[in-house]
């Protein structure tokens, strides 16, 4: 059985870089699920974790490095998941994922950062399976256009490609074939649970036909965030005051 852990010693947020005037405690008893993007890692995910107001209870999940559906994925989850008040943060790849999980068990909330239910029309996707085929690593200068800006700070940009060169090369194009052949629309319609799309405005991978195709479903509300498609890693502090207010929300 395929075991899921958190990458880090302990889960607890520890420097308020954000607003801590948060006055109602119940938003506390939501435990944050946060599910990685196409590296699976969750090791990515310390910006947005070190920027977190005190007081919340983030879970990043990584996956397994196995070649998996969604579906599979889903039902592995699902099964391990902390008992409790749940909310989950789902970057990129891993939206039909969350939203699959939503679909198995009840849930308080659900953000979607850059993500989408359909396979997003972006030829960049495209590029980027045949260059997973060929063992090819995108240069900094592509990281930057594509993922994380042109002004992202440079050790930023080394600890994602060395993320990224850490994932076997087999196990990326699995997941890239997952996301172009992804069509999760229906599940998504039928779901009730309170949804928030957070959306960086210079996204420059995923289209933002993706987060419109996603309002046309359902309800859902849409924060618009200055940043590139990694928007947790360049723009946490940003990202967590468009989150905020939905969790309180919840609360």
């Amino acid at each position: 059985m395929a075991t899921f852990s958190c990458h880090r010693q302990s889960c607890a947020v520890c420097l308020p870089y954000v607003r801590s005037d948060v006055t109602d405690p119940t938003i506390f008893a939501t435990q944050i699920i946060l599910l990685p993007g196409l590296d699976g890692t969750a090791r990515l995910f310390d910006p947005f974790i070190y920027a977190a107001p005190n007081g919340f209870r983030l879970v990043p999940f990584a996956l397994p490095a196995e070649p998996l559906t969604y579906t599979e994925l889903a039902d592995k989850i699902s099964a391990v998941l902390p008992n409790g008040r749940l909310a989950i943060v789902a970057e990129s790849y891993s939206g039909p994922l969350a939203v699959a999980i939503a679909a198995r068990r009840p849930i308080a909330g659900l953000i979607l950062c850059n993500s989408f239910v359909v396979a997003p029309r972006a030829r960049v996707l495209r590029w980027l399976a045949v260059s997973i085929f060929l063992k090819f690593r995108p240069p900094a200068a592509l990281l930057r256009r594509y993922m994380i800006g042109e002004q992202a700070d440079d050790a930023l940009v080394r600890e994602i490609a060395a993320v990224v060169a850490s994932v076997p090369s087999s196990i990326l194009a699995s997941r890239v074939r997952s996301v172009l052949s992804v069509d999760s629309a229906a599940e998504f319609a039928r779901l009730t649970v309170p949804t928030l799309y957070l959306r960086g405005m210079n996204d420059r991978l995923v289209p933002d036909s993706a987060c419109r195709t996603m309002a046309a479903l359902r309800e859902i509300e849409i924060a618009r965030v200055p940043g590139p498609h990694l928007l947790l890693q360049a723009n946490p502090t940003a990202s967590w005051e468009a989150i905020l207010p939905f969790l309180e929300s919840l609360a």
